[in-house]
């Protein structure tokens, strides 16, 4: 099957050259992140892959499917429900099992590459 979707040195992209998502939905506090991203594979499932950006701010995980994700670019704090906190930084390859929740504290402007997917 040839390759149907790429984007080339995705880290690079330009934030204007992204979709603008809006702000995230359940913020704690201020400033309030916003999203920008470009999807470049998606599913009837409602998996898919592309590319997320967030812009500093606290918030509350909202992704319910199991995805595996490699940070490009930025500093990020992940604070799962059931454990401790752990920095993320760029070449960081992360997978949060389905129905994982927990708080992000994105840092620094933070970019991402990911795989969302229905398990089992």
């Amino acid at each position: 099957m040839p390759v149907q979707s790429r984007l080339v040195n995705a880290a690079a992209i330009a934030a204007s050259e992204l979709e603008d998502w809006g702000p995230v939905p359940v913020p704690i506090g201020t400033p309030v992140s916003q999203l920008r991203g470009r999807v470049i594979s998606a599913n009837a499932d409602g998996s898919e892959a592309g590319v997320w950006e967030c812009s500093p701010g606290t918030w509350v995980r909202q992704v319910m499917d199991a995805e595996i994700a490699t940070f490009l670019s930025g500093h990020a704090v992940f604070t799962p429900d059931d454990g401790e906190a752990f920095h993320i930084l760029p070449g960081d390859v992360v997978f949060f099992p389905a129905n994982s929740k927990g708080v992000w504290e994105i840092r620094e402007t933070t970019r991402k590459s990911y795989l969302t997917y229905k398990p089992g």
